[in-house]
């Protein structure tokens, strides 16, 4: 796992942001990357490659991930207040022990992301598209989901 300054990180951001503009710039490719404890409050990661990143114990608020690829991503601990994640892909990732206060998951695929002990209030799931969506509860006597 690739561990960045907070200096190397504004570095991608800025030119993360360009690309977004279409100004040049480059895609932020962040893949297995480190940014445990890092500020990175209001941030613009849109269309970012976050896959197997770990955010655990960031500050997150404000942030924009929307279309991102946060697959496997480690979010333990992280503040996402006022994060958006529309149309995100956060298959697997790990939304454990987080605070989540208004966060914005409209189409979202979150097949299997980890929300234990995360704190929620009301607002954070209120524009989930469950439309198609298929909830199954699991029996806690049984060992795993597929023996039925």
């Amino acid at each position: 796992m690739n561990k960045y300054t907070q200096q190397e990180l504004d570095s991608i951001l800025e030119q993360h942001k360009l690309w977004l503009e279409n100004q040049g710039g480059k895609r932020a490719q962040l893949r297995n990357a480190d940014l445990s404890n890092l500020a990175l409050q209001n941030v613009d990661l849109r269309c970012a490659n976050l896959i197997r990143t770990n955010f655990s114990g960031t500050d997150l608020s404000g942030s924009n991930m929307s279309e991102a690829d946060i697959t496997y991503a480690n979010f333990s601990h992280a503040t996402l207040n006022n994060a958006i994640f529309q149309d995100a892909d956060l298959r697997n990732a790990d939304m454990s022990n987080t605070q989540m206060h208004n966060v914005d998951l409209l189409r979202a695929d979150l097949f299997r992301t980890d929300f234990n002990n995360a704190q929620v209030n009301d607002e954070a799931f209120k524009r989930i598209d469950i439309r198609n969506t298929i909830i199954e509860l699991r029996n806690p006597n049984q060992q795993c989901l597929s023996s039925k």
